[in-house]
């Protein structure tokens, strides 16, 4: 999570003509395998803006205003239609320092107060890409959905998309003010810190999803397998249980328990988890889990 210090400051304005040459720019360097470009032409799409076809009734363009410079922007469609769909961009220059989110959040309040009509506020995120989902996760946005190969990548296979929404009632409530307490795990994938277990084979890997406080983690190692963990985390505390196969020599044999898992940064900015388990046959242990560099 950024430091209060590092935080940018944002805001949005309504996109006018004079804004299609740098939004066809930041379209045209933000494009990857991952988001795709809408392949605008300037001329057209400045016409489209003077007249007011990105500020209606049924779809918005907003400019993403950061540090006092644009930095992005953000196509809010089918306003209405009471489930409203967006997609935003906004330059690498300014990512990682929770802008996103505070975009989010801001398209939030604007939209669900300015209609009452709205019921929806829902968006897309490639299933590699990482960042995006986070934002939403922050936001207070609940994943809802996973649409398979409904992506089409360049090369022309299809990629799958996990589908966010905030609701009316998510608003009223303030989950998009509150998502980003505590800590968030989604995406990331932890593994065993094999210089604190020196006796231990190593391998174990945890990959985690979050949805708000519920979190998840698909791990595995060695004769583990197909093993999955759930629980709830609460400020720096995640309490969970889990399932997994071991794999004897002639069967697989099914293992069950609970844990209390502690979050927090190591030195160099790295996220840990400090994991006491117990199996219901009665094993136990303690462990240390850390946030694997390349993810």
């Amino acid at each position: 999570m950024p430091s209060p210090e590092n935080r940018p400051e944002v805001h949005l304005r309504v996109l006018v003509a004079d804004d299609a040459s740098w939004v066809v720019e930041v379209d045209e360097a933000t494009a990857t395998p991952l988001a795709r470009a809408h392949g605008w032409e300037v001329g057209k799409l400045a016409a489209e803006l003077d007249e007011g076809v990105w500020a209606s009734d049924d779809r918005w363009g907003w400019a993403v205003i950061v540090d006092g410079r644009p930095a992005g922007f953000v196509l809010v469609e089918d306003l209405d239609q009471g489930d409203a769909h967006l997609s935003i961009r906004l330059s690498p220059a300014v990512r990682g320092r929770g802008a996103g989110r505070e975009v989010l959040r801001q398209l939030a309040d604007h939209h669900f107060s300015e209609s009452h009509a709205l019921n929806r506020l829902t968006g897309r995120a490639h299933e590699h890409n990482i960042p995006m989902q986070r934002a939403f996760n922050a936001a207070g946005f609940r994943m809802e959905a996973r649409y398979r190969e409904s992506f089409q990548q360049a090369d022309g296979a299809y990629a799958s998309e996990w589908g966010y929404a905030l609701t009316r009632g998510d608003w009223e409530a303030g989950r998009h003010r509150s998502g980003a307490e505590g800590y968030d795990l989604h995406g990331l994938v932890f593994e065993l810190d094999e210089e604190a277990h020196e006796e231990s084979p190593g391998g174990l890997t945890f990959r985690f999803l979050q949805e708000g406080r519920r979190a998840i983690a698909r791990y595995d190692a060695h004769q583990v397998v197909e093993g999955e963990l759930a629980g709830v985390i609460v400020d720096d505390l995640l309490e969970y249980r889990f399932v997994h196969l071991e794999e004897q020599k002639d069967r697989a044999m099914q293992r069950t328990g609970r844990g209390r898992a502690q979050v927090q940064r190591r030195e160099d900015g790295r996220l840990e988890l400090i994991d006491n388990w117990s199996a219901n046959s009665g094993a136990h242990g303690r462990r240390l889990l850390v946030e694997r560099r390349d993810t």
